[in-house]
């Protein structure tokens, strides 16, 4: 990418370069919530910014929102999303996202899935991976350690939500 390739970008678009560090793999088991249990293994493995890779797994239940509609002004409320718990069995066939350091400490996994039921219509649902999504069997991870790159989430002016940042950038 030539630096001459972003001048014609919007204010918040930003970018950076990093390469991949160490590779945590885990396999969670049943019963464990997803997202607790991958932030307890990422902070203990001392991992804040990385990459969610890959991530497949069988689910007793699973919790998701999405965005039902955009606002006049920022930021995004919780009555403009739908909390979703889809009751399994389920299996996770695409999990990816990224891990950012949080400003007053802690890390956020933003984690987005797609599963399908276990009926014979297999119908399939996806979003944005929240709390009280419960491992059957297995849920197996890997996530990519970001190296070379300070990325972080921070609260951003036009948001008002906390977006990632990184450091350094590429010129603009």
């Amino acid at each position: 990418m030539n630096a001459q390739s972003t001048h014609d970008l919007r204010p918040g678009t930003r970018a950076g370069l990093a390469t991949f560090g160490r590779v945590l793999v885990a396999r969670l088991g049943p019963g464990e919530d997803v997202l607790p249990a991958m932030e307890r293994l990422l902070l203990d493995a001392g991992l804040t910014s990385g990459v969610i890779l890959s991530g497949v797994a069988s689910l007793h239940h699973a919790s998701v929102r999405n965005i039902t509609r955009f606002p006049d002004q920022w930021p995004i409320r919780d009555d403009m999303r739908k909390k979703s718990t889809i009751p399994g069995p389920l299996e996770i066939l695409a999990m990816q996202g990224n891990i950012a350091p949080k400003p007053d400490g802690g890390i956020i996994i933003h984690c987005h899935v797609e599963f399908s039921v276990g009926t014979p219509a297999a119908v399939t649902y996806g979003g944005h991976l929240i709390e009280d999504t419960i491992v059957g069997t297995t849920c197996e991870v890997y996530v990519a350690e970001l190296s070379g790159l300070d990325v972080r989430r921070e609260h951003d002016d036009d948001t008002q939500t906390l977006e990632i940042t990184m450091s350094p950038r590429l010129p603009r």
